[in-house]
């Protein structure tokens, strides 16, 4: 009989165990770019809330020095009244000053506008703030996460493989050979059987072939995805069973 049949599948059993926690580790580096863009996108969203009300205000500014300009081109052309020497130059300063009056009003209009503005501004801005601190303190949380399945993840693979070069000595040299170069393209590269059907791919295995497995004396693979095949009851018992 092929020795180390339940060897085998323990590396195998461990194997992907090993598969799985690398697979895990490497999509570690993925996880914290995915949480650092969305770090940059909550800061940007708050920039841009920030920028928003610091605009809102400009324009108040704005608007409250145009409107003190013309209250003090008003007051100017009234000082002027009493110096006109003609009827022209008089309905002409009068002109001038309704044109004062006019932009003074549309000026004060604006500013009521932009202090509508600002105030929904900053209520934008407070909720922007609010929804940054939540998103920063998750992903944190996140990050902490992330860093510890790091050091878990590590932990856990260093003992597999240390658990692996335990296994490997009771694997026969051959076996082992073919159970590597097939894990290296399929997995699970061992297939337990009790019928005459791969477990792997789901093909008929040969009459003749079956018969070989039973026998357990030779390595026996699937003619379609080169799994090797074990019969259950082939297998060794545990040590001390």
């Amino acid at each position: 009989m092929l020795q180390g049949l339940t060897q085998l599948l323990e590396l195998q059993r461990v194997d992907d165990e090993l598969v799985a926690l690398q697979t895990e580790y490497d999509g570690l580096p993925g996880q914290r770019e995915r949480i650092e863009a969305e770090r940059s996108e909550c800061e940007a969203q708050l920039a841009v809330a920030k920028q928003a009300l610091q605009d809102t205000e400009g324009g108040m500014r704005q608007a409250e020095g145009a409107l003190q300009d013309q209250e003090a081109l008003l007051q100017k052309l009234e000082g002027q009244q009493f110096q006109v020497k003609s009827n022209d130059a008089y309905t002409a300063l009068l002109s001038e000053m309704d044109h004062a009056r006019e932009a003074i009003s549309e000026h004060e209009t604006k500013i009521l506008e932009h202090m509508e503005a600002i105030e929904q501004t900053r209520a934008e801005l407070e909720e922007a703030e609010k929804r940054a601190a939540e998103t920063r303190a998750r992903l944190d949380a996140e990050r902490r996460a992330i860093d510890a399945r790091d050091e878990e993840c590590t932990a856990e693979i260093a003992r597999l493989q240390a658990l692996r070069a335990e296994v490997l000595p009771g694997v026969e040299g051959e076996l082992l050979s073919h159970y590597e170069r097939v894990a290296k393209r399929r997995r699970p590269p061992v297939i337990l059987v009790r019928e005459e059907r791969c477990g792997g791919c789901r093909v008929g295995i040969p009459p003749q072939s079956f018969i070989e497995i039973l026998r357990a004396e030779a390595i026996v693979t699937c003619g379609n995805c080169s799994r090797i095949l074990i019969h259950a009851d082939k297998l060794e018992p545990p040590a001390g069973a």
